[in-house]
């Protein structure tokens, strides 16, 4: 099995340098040296964009997963033949010569792109295409992309770091929308760092025996290769029970992946009058756009759910688009969140961080019951910040943020708030909430529609064991994995139940008022 960062690494047998400045044109470079792709073209765009001043261009030999899947596609078509492979790096520096890379340092480095060019029978039928690339985000407090993965990257024998997420787009031959998406997903949160296409099919082949791959995947496949790499997920498939699309709408599985760390596919139908038969789409999203002046929240509340139990305000409200790949158009696009038809999605699924055991729209829902079933405790309170607490939540409206974390990272998250006074968390207690807490929680910050998008920050959290696999059956207790809440002025741990009502234990904080919402 080769190493799976291999072509990364790539001895190159050829270098050229390009200063990008006027009147170099990249329309010019690109129908010379390709012909006409937009995903290629949005590379270069992108580069230009975090203001690239050179490239690096290396023709490099097929090995580790390049080679893999020449090896694939030539089952496939015997006469096959990979005509083209080049690695392109773009930079900040100017570059004039080749032994200027030797300058170069990992702050100048913008992104790059592996360009494959696939021939399976003649030159008439010769392809480019992006095998992978890698841009970070832009660089706006706005734009969240929770755990980027960070990829290592050889130029002229010198191996660079970027940290990003990884667009690859399908050839139609080995693999189509759904296996460039998966991939680009689970190199970011496998163990492994990354994942080929011939793994990818060789599980899907355990469905759907001698299947072809240049069709795509099925539902059943797609699940498949998930169960297999051992992550957790949450899914609907929309297609066999279209009721779903209102009462479960995709932006919300989507949404709670992206908070989860893991990300979401989205999959949905072509429409258009030059259709000649059903076509489908499938596309990942990895993170999402913050809007802390729309009007939307305040309007749905006040004007379009008059006497209805909405129960809370769920942080997607702020977010007016995802950031995601198409893999026929190019990587860190934004969609409109409400883009896409609800009639239209056929699929979404929320994939899991690893370790995580259920999705973050359960953990809104528990989080929810809990926040309620606390109120009884905390009538009587002096917090002024616990009354407003009472007050806005009676009004359904409070604001909930569900994240996946590790328990070191909402310890350190712990220990960094500062309330409004200045006031901070005891370090012994800090380290005693370590000890206690499982690897994985679900932290639901608990704010306001005034407090979280102007000021970006909460008045507390519910904390969940996000490790405890659910049995949501007539026997399951919210204390299976209630750990606690965090509010101001007070922890409340989880205690016995008495009659139907649950019992907590309050134990004194430090933090009297709100504080910053967590940031990963």
């Amino acid at each position: 099995m080769p190493c799976l960062d291999d072509h990364r690494k790539a001895a190159a047998e050829g270098v050229e340098t390009f200063l990008l400045m006027p009147p170099f044109s990249f329309f010019d470079f690109i129908e010379t040296r390709f012909g006409d792709y937009d995903s290629i073209r949005r590379i270069f765009s992108l580069a230009r964009s975090f203001h690239a001043e050179s490239l690096v261009l290396e023709n490099i030999q097929p090995c580790g997963i390049v080679a893999e899947e020449n090896e694939d596609i030539r089952q496939l078509f015997p006469a096959y033949s990979n005509t083209g492979l080049l690695r392109l790096s773009f930079w900040k520096r100017p570059i004039s010569t080749a032994d200027s890379i030797s300058l170069l340092a990992n702050d100048d480095f913008v992104g790059y792109a592996i360009v494959k060019r696939d021939t399976p029978s003649g030159d008439a039928s010769s392809q480019w295409h992006v095998f992978e690339a890698v841009f970070p985000k832009y660089d706006h407090a706005h734009n969240c992309v929770p755990h980027p993965q960070t990829y290592h990257l050889a130029v002229d024998g010198q191996i660079f770091a970027i940290k990003g997420l990884l667009y690859c787009q399908q050839n139609g031959l080995n693999k189509a929308c759904a296996q460039v998406a998966i991939r680009s997903l689970l190199s970011r949160i496998l163990p492994e760092g990354d994942i080929s296409y011939r793994r990818i099919n060789e599980i899907a082949a355990t469905i759907k025996p001698g299947f072809n791959p240049q069709l795509g995947l099925s539902v059943p496949q797609i699940r498949q290769i998930f169960h297999e790499v051992g992550l957790l997920f949450n899914d609907v498939d929309y297609s066999e029970n279209g009721g779903l699309r209102k009462d479960l709408p995709y932006q919300k599985f989507a949404y709670a992946g992206l908070e989860s760390g893991g990300g979401a596919l989205v999959g949905f139908r072509l429409t258009g009058r030059n259709l000649q038969e059903e076509a489908k789409h499938i596309i990942p999203i990895y993170g999402h756009t913050f809007n802390k002046d729309t009007w939307a929240p305040n309007a749905d509340i006040s004007y379009f759910r008059i006497g209805e139990n909405v129960g809370y305000v769920p942080s997607e409200s702020w977010t007016s688009s995802f950031l995601g790949h198409d893999d026929n158009f190019g990587p860190n696009f934004c969609i409109p969140r409400l883009y896409i038809a609800r009639d239209k999605v056929d699929y979404v699924m929320e994939i899991f961080r690893p370790g995580v055991c259920y999705s973050g729209v359960l953990a809104e829902a528990l989080a929810l019951a809990i926040l309620y079933s606390l109120l009884p405790c905390l009538t009587g309170s002096a917090n002024k910040w616990i009354l407003r607490l009472i007050q806005w939540t009676n009004k359904q409206q409070v604001v909930f943020r569900a994240q996946a974390m590790t328990r070191d990272e909402y310890v350190n998250h712990l220990q960094a708030l500062q309330d409004w006074e200045g006031n901070k968390e005891k370090t012994d207690f800090c380290t005693f909430l370590v000890n206690e807490m499982p690897r994985f929680i679900w932290l639901v910050e608990i704010s306001t529609p005034q407090l979280f998008p102007a000021n970006e920050r909460k008045l507390g959290e519910i904390v969940l064991d996000a490790t405890r696999k659910l049995n949501l059956g007539e026997n399951f207790s919210h204390n299976d994995v209630f750990m606690f809440a965090r509010l101001p002025g007070s922890y409340l741990f989880g205690g016995d139940i008495v009659g139907d009502n649950p019992q907590f234990t309050p134990v004194p904080s430090e933090l009297l008022s709100h504080t910053e919402l967590s940031r990963l």
